[in-house]
């Protein structure tokens, strides 16, 4: 009995030992530090006030959702991980059942009112009411605000639709100079823009990214760089397939006969539809004078090539109405001179159009209705004349070689070889220069494989800061070098792993 009751006293002085983390402890750890401690979150958290805060700034990119080129708007989905040490806010977990760390709504605490510098919106500040700040019992503050980020982006078209565009996200602690609030990014070994959570997008894929502060006399600045390259196909068969087809059929006018009388009304046709298609990528590219988009270039060249098809095309059909009028001989020797020409040595005269022939073809049929007296004289007469008709033929210096519809499907088949040798000169140049972009990123980027960050510049040291000698920052404001020695934070970790909030 007596060993009983004293095994129970050891339980019950074992149990007094045990702390539990109740909701009367928490109430009593926020009473200590909001009540009794009498926290202001309107005072920067830091004993010196003369010192600056060190605050930790990391991007995690979710998405892009849009690049608007018409309005230079680059929008994306992404949370910042924000990080800070706050002297105000620390305790000891023992007197508090263990409470190592806890939320506190981030209306009620201090925190840095970062905003993003470059935004097409109006200044908003991060984060909703609804959202918590972790706070470490070593005053360690975690900040995770999401959000969908509106900002401004400068589109240079010149290689569109193969065009890379760079688009930045630059974010400052608004109303803090650097003397106060003194921001980094990159740090405790992490990403300062983390793509491990980035979702594919259907129309741009991310090429390369780089981070790296900016820092001035007065403020600091994060900027996020992001390298996008378009995703090329939609654009092929919607646009570029339409027009170069669109081409083809431009320099066809060249083949219609001008008997058929449709030349003029084909041509002017095919120009309004060149003219359409230029509207239409008008409206979807920014309207800006710093750089003109090859395939605009393009589209501008095949609407003046298809007025002067127009022009020729009536030229053409004004030539045909020539009946009554002899060839002149200038002609007539230019087109034997050019008919020295392999492929234009079948392109010319067409001999059951000549005049002389048809007017013995009708002789012969009311011949055969004449007497049968006067059927030999006759037909000696028309041999006399066919003979005299077929001698032409033999003399390529005579004006009544060619008749002006010789002369006219003559140049229909010279205008259609010369327009054809343009059109592929012109596509072969707009390709190549269209393309020539992609060759100054000759290495993609696999975020899946090669990690979550590559620096392009190697000016940019680890920290993501300029490497200068002894990690020293250029002022940016005066452009003159004043540098200024800067320093890594550093975290009481004690034997609590925190990386989860990185």
């Amino acid at each position: 009995m007596d060993l009983a009751f004293i095994g129970l006293l050891v339980l019950i002085g074992l149990l007094d030992q045990i702390k539990a983390q109740t909701i009367s402890e928490a109430k009593a750890l926020r009473k200590k530090l909001f009540v009794t401690d009498e926290y202001d979150k309107r005072i920067r958290p830091i004993d010196n006030q003369t010192h600056s805060i060190d605050v930790n700034v990391n991007l995690y990119l979710l998405s892009v959702n849009d690049l608007s080129e018409k309005d230079e708007v680059l929008t994306t989905t992404a949370y910042l991980s924000v990080s800070w040490n706050d002297s105000n806010l620390i305790w000891e977990p023992k007197n508090y059942g263990g409470i190592k760390l806890y939320h506190w709504p981030q209306n009620e605490v201090w925190r840095p009112d970062l905003a993003l510098k470059n935004s097409h919106l109006d200044y908003k500040g991060l984060g909703e009411e609804s959202l918590n700040i972790v706070n470490i019992h070593t005053g360690l503050m975690f900040w995770h605000p999401f959000q969908i980020f509106k900002s401004t982006c400068s589109i240079d078209i010149s290689y569109y639709p193969f065009d890379h565009q760079i688009c930045y996200l630059r974010f400052q602690a608004w109303s803090y100079t650097r003397l106060q609030v003194n921001m980094r990014s990159g740090y405790n070994g992490s990403e300062g823009l983390n793509l491990a959570y980035y979702e594919q997008n259907s129309a741009w894929k991310i090429k390369d990214t780089e981070w790296y502060v900016e820092r001035d006399q007065k403020d600091t600045t994060i900027s996020f760089k992001v390298t996008l390259k378009r995703k090329p196909m939609y654009f092929m068969l919607s646009v570029l397939l339409p027009i170069c087809m669109l081409s083809i059929l431009n320099i066809c006018v060249f083949v219609l006969p001008v008997s058929a009388g449709e030349k003029a009304t084909y041509a002017v046709t095919v120009f309004l539809a060149f003219a359409v298609f230029l509207t239409i990528v008008s409206e979807t590219l920014p309207q800006n004078s710093e750089s003109v988009p090859v395939i605009t270039s393009f589209l501008v060249m095949q609407t003046a090539i298809s007025t002067l098809i127009t022009i020729f095309a009536m030229i053409l059909l004004r030539l045909e109405s020539f009946d009554d009028i002899n060839v002149p001989k200038q002609i007539v020797k230019i087109m034997n001179l050019l008919k020295r020409i392999p492929c234009l040595k079948l392109v010319g005269k067409n001999k059951y159009s000549h005049k002389p022939k048809k007017e013995t073809e009708m002789s012969n049929k009311e011949n055969k209705k004449t007497k049968d007296v006067e059927h030999a004289d006759i037909e000696c007469e028309m041999n006399g004349k066919s003979s005299a008709n077929e001698q032409p033929e033999n003399n390529n210096d005579k004006g009544d070689e060619y008749t002006w519809t010789d002369v006219v499907n003559f140049l229909d088949f010279l205008l259609f070889v010369l327009f054809a040798i343009i059109l592929i000169f012109l596509i072969a140049i707009s390709l190549s220069v269209a393309s020539s972009k992609g060759k100054v990123f000759s290495e993609g980027f696999d975020s899946a494989n090669s990690g979550t960050y590559q620096r392009l510049d190697s000016t940019v040291s680890a920290d993501g800061g300029s490497s200068f000698p002894g990690n020293q920052l250029p002022d940016h404001s005066t452009g003159s070098p004043n540098y200024e020695s800067t320093t890594s934070p550093t975290w009481d970790w004690e034997e609590y792993d925190y990386s989860y909030y990185y």
